[in-house]
């Protein structure tokens, strides 16, 4: 392999590495769906920085062709918030204070029907000024 093409590599790979860890630390989306009106899915989402002040979250409905809307509800400690989406939109997006550690994340739906309606969880930890921390995540519970 020539010396240039074999620089052009190493420059493409070291961006792209770049590129990844942007995202990975900046941008956190989750997407998964529910299709009964009692089913519940539960994120645990963890947030390990010292300066961690606050999980930032919103829950966007993907395409539901009914009525349905999400919900979700977090926990940290003896801390509860939740919002939820209008029908076929992003939710009010909340701030969640609780330091380091892990949040749970609970999302559930208005009603049920008879085809999945997709979700899409985004989720960042912050510092008190808003800037976004490593944040990493695990599903803990999925239902139907």
């Amino acid at each position: 392999m020539n010396k240039n093409l074999k620089n052009k590599m190493v420059c493409m790979a070291v961006i792209s590495l770049s590129i990844v860890q942007s995202s990975a630390v900046f941008s956190h989306q989750l997407i998964n769906s529910l299709t009964a009106a009692h089913a519940v899915d539960l994120h645990l989402v963890t947030c390990a920085e010292t300066d961690n002040h606050h999980l930032y979250v919103q829950i966007d409905d993907l395409k539901v062709v009914d009525a349905r809307q999400f919900n979700i509800l977090v926990v940290k400690d003896k801390t509860i918030s939740s919002t939820t989406n209008p029908d076929g939109k992003s939710s009010p997006s909340i701030r969640v204070p609780g330091g380091t550690g892990v949040y749970q994340a609970f999302i559930s739906q208005t009603s049920g029907g008879e085809k999945a309606a997709n979700y899409q969880l985004v989720f960042h930890c912050e510092d008190i000024d808003n800037t976004h921390f490593e944040t990493s995540s695990f599903l803990k519970i999925d239902q139907p």
